[in-house]
């Protein structure tokens, strides 16, 4: 399992891009806090896109790298992904089918059958088809 400090070296090298963001978050925080710097640098730039197209590539990496911390981060980094990024991409119906169509079905299974069923700030939030 991957810990937040190996997770955003992964992020990173994955997203080199989002370097300077990275650097101006901790010379304002001193420390990574990921439920402030993920939404910035991953749940709104795809939100953005996934409002306006349905094929891209950078979807694909953005989608791609969320499933990779589901699978190998550690509980803090699942709890980003559970709490920070899929929360908000749920809150746009359009959004999140398309997000749906990106994914494993492993991760999908995931996200139906235990997280909207465990999570009550979601209730009322369709199962990904």
């Amino acid at each position: 399992m991957m810990n937040d400090q190996e997770m955003i070296e992964a992020f990173l090298e994955a997203f080199p891009f989002c370097r300077n963001a990275y650097d101006e978050h901790m010379g304002k925080y001193g420390e990574l806090l990921q439920h402030v710097f993920y939404p910035e640098v991953i749940s709104n730039p795809l939100i953005e896109l996934l409002e306006r197209k349905t094929d891209d590539p950078v979807i694909n990496a953005y989608t791609c790298f969320v499933e990779r911390m589901w699978q190998e981060g550690d509980e803090s980094v699942r709890n980003v992904v559970d709490v920070t990024i899929l929360e908000r991409l749920s809150d746009d119906e359009k959004v999140w089918n398309r997000f749906g169509k990106y994914i494993s079905d492993e991760f999908k299974n995931y996200i139906n059958t235990e997280w909207i069923r465990n999570n009550i700030a979601i209730s009322g939030i369709a199962p990904l088809k």
